[in-house]
């Protein structure tokens, strides 16, 4: 202590495990992903473990050096071939754009780093079974960036199917809509599914409400589909025109391998809807439905209230400290969460996996989810081409 009564801090004094952290990715998932890794390291104390923010990697020089000093990485690299060998890095964590996914989480795999890969897990089926491969064999911790699995109203759901409560399951309904590219004058370097590297709207948003139907009503057994895309040319801001080979916007109809049926529409096509995640599943005992733009309210309706005068949904605040991973954050009740605290969620349950060897399954998504959400997708594609009813068949 000094004569003014500063006191020098002893961090010798917190024995808390460190892991060091690789991040592949400076935009938007980057962003996200370093701020929940920050946030990990105090917010739920003590923490597992303190992610070491090694090094962030990109291919623009100036700009990866601008994001590793934002964003507090020790250092960068312009080569994720040189990082995925970095010694002091055990996670490696692919923020990249989709078509960047299969090759350096591989690498790193092999290097025998934890992988954590952004959704979609691949853009074939063939990257997905090399990428599911190669974390079996490794050994490594694996990890599919499906985030919506970590919003606590969306585990109360689980936990509440989980239990019983909505008896035998019927049917899930969904649609994911966005409003990006509903004018066809809208500039190409505007919308995301759009730009390079990005495969279509059924990859990028449609893979994520297919997680949701298999997290909580179960496995997909066979699917129908069909793909749309209105606006097959765009111009650029220098009046550019570039063809658009992805999807604007999609449904398909399921029958899960517990007889239920499912439906889902996906959309970028959407004005008004700026990030519209809707679910609702019906059973024999109850219903619940949830709404992304509303994130910390769960509606319930659960028949075991036999007065018809006090029937239908209860809209719940999943604010408590009793919800799920809540206790990451803070202790008082009422506190709403935000959209980016799900990836500190997700993020802290992989390292707490890593730390202490538990298994990412069932509440994470593995590679595993990520290769059967791609053959899920393959199977809507294919069927919007041959107009037939798809099995899924996996062969792992």
């Amino acid at each position: 202590m000094t004569e003014n009564g500063f006191h020098t801090v002893n961090n010798k004094n917190y024995d808390i495990p460190k892991i060091g952290i690789g991040m592949l990715g400076y935009g938007f998932m980057g962003k996200a992903h370093s701020n929940a890794y920050h946030k990990i390291s105090y917010m739920s104390w003590p923490p597992v473990a303190i992610p070491q923010l090694v090094a962030i990697c990109g291919r623009n020089d100036k700009k990866v050096e601008e994001a590793a000093v934002r964003y507090k990485y020790q250092g960068y690299y312009t080569d994720w071939k040189q990082m995925v060998k970095d010694p002091s890095i055990e996670i490696f964590d692919n923020g990249s754009s989709d078509k960047m996914h299969f090759e350096p989480t591989v690498a790193a795999a092999k290097e025998g780093k934890h992988v954590f890969c952004e959704k979609p897990l691949a853009v074939s089926i063939a990257e997905a079974e090399e990428m599911l491969l190669a974390v079996q064999q490794s050994g490594v911790k694996h990890m599919c960036g499906f985030n919506y699995r970590f919003i606590p109203a969306v585990r109360l759901a689980k936990n509440i199917i989980e239990e019983g409560k909505l008896g035998k399951i019927y049917q899930f309904t969904g649609h994911y809509f966005h409003p990006f590219g509903s004018d066809p004058e809208e500039k190409v370097e505007n919308i995301w599914y759009a730009g390079p590297g990005h495969p279509g709207v059924l990859y990028g948003i449609g893979s994520h409400l297919i997680d949701i139907a298999r997290f909580l009503a179960g496995e997909i057994d066979t699917v129908m589909g069909i793909t749309k895309n209105f606006n097959k040319t765009r111009f650029d801001s220098n009046g550019k025109k570039h063809a658009i080979a992805g999807d604007e916007c999609n449904a398909a109809i399921f029958e899960f391998t517990n007889g239920a049926l499912g439906s889902i529409e996906t959309s970028c096509i959407a004005p008004g809807r700026m990030n519209h995640q809707f679910w609702e599943i019906n059973g024999s005992k109850g219903s619940i439905y949830f709404d992304l733009e509303d994130l910390n309210h769960l509606h319930v309706c659960l028949k075991q209230n036999n007065r018809k005068d006090l029937s239908g949904f209860t809209k719940i605040l999943v604010a408590e400290p009793e919800h799920p991973y809540h206790s990451i954050f803070y202790p008082q009740p009422g506190i709403a969460l935000g959209w980016e605290d799900s990836f500190v969620a997700e993020l802290n349950h992989f390292i707490d996996c890593i730390i202490n060897n538990k298994s990412v399954e069932p509440y994470g998504a593995t590679f595993y989810d990520g290769y059967i959400n791609q053959l899920i997708i393959d199977a809507i594609e294919k069927s919007s081409v041959n107009g037939k009813k798809m099995k899924i068949a996996a062969e792992f």
